[in-house]
């Protein structure tokens, strides 16, 4: 099990590249996934986001609900970009490449952990993670919006600073009310 950790060099677009992983970060939140650090690179720095969302499964009894929220943390920051009237810049590319490795990652976790025969067969979860991912956003917009300004600034947020930032700005959402919901 490796941590998710996309690498990418950012040369222009810092704000879009901020929002992109200030909405992963958010859903990884939202969903109860630890993560760790969150850079936004300048120069030859990387930008990233460092969340291993299989380490949940020592805490949750329910791999179909576990693999439905890796792939909203995975979709956040494509959802964010969608929404972006800016044109996508090679950053983005690099971490949207990223993403579907995450992607990846995530339909082969349920194939390894029996819940389906073949990746072929994980749409439903993707789906669903598609979904969630697209209720947290929406209801989240103005937080991403916050993380991504304190993440412009500060360049680097670890674990212990994003979660007394989260506590002090989010608003409570029941998350199984966000799964459970018919809505986008």
């Amino acid at each position: 099990m490796t941590p998710f950790a996309s690498g990418t060099k950012t040369t222009s677009g810092p704000t879009q590249t901020a929002k992109h992983l200030s909405a992963r970060a958010i859903v990884a939140l939202r969903t109860g996934f630890r993560v760790e650090r969150i850079a936004l690179g300048e120069s030859d720095l990387a930008s990233s986001i460092t969340c291993d969302w299989k380490r949940a499964r020592e805490s949750c009894t329910d791999d179909e609900r576990l693999v439905c929220r890796a792939f909203a943390f995975v979709y956040g920051g494509s959802l964010i970009d969608q929404k972006s009237a800016t044109a996508i810049t090679e950053d983005i590319r690099k971490e949207l490449n990223a993403d579907m490795m995450s992607v990846q990652e995530a339909r082969e976790a349920a194939v390894e952990w029996g819940l389906v025969p073949s990746v072929m067969d994980t749409n439903p979860f993707a789906h669903l993670g598609y979904k969630l991912a697209s209720r947290i956003i929406r209801a989240d917009a103005s937080l991403i919006d916050q993380l991504a300004a304190e993440l412009h600034e500060k360049k680097v947020i670890d674990e212990k600073d994003l979660l007394a930032w989260f506590k002090d700005n989010a608003s409570p959402r029941s998350l199984e009310e966000m799964e459970q919901s018919i809505t986008f």
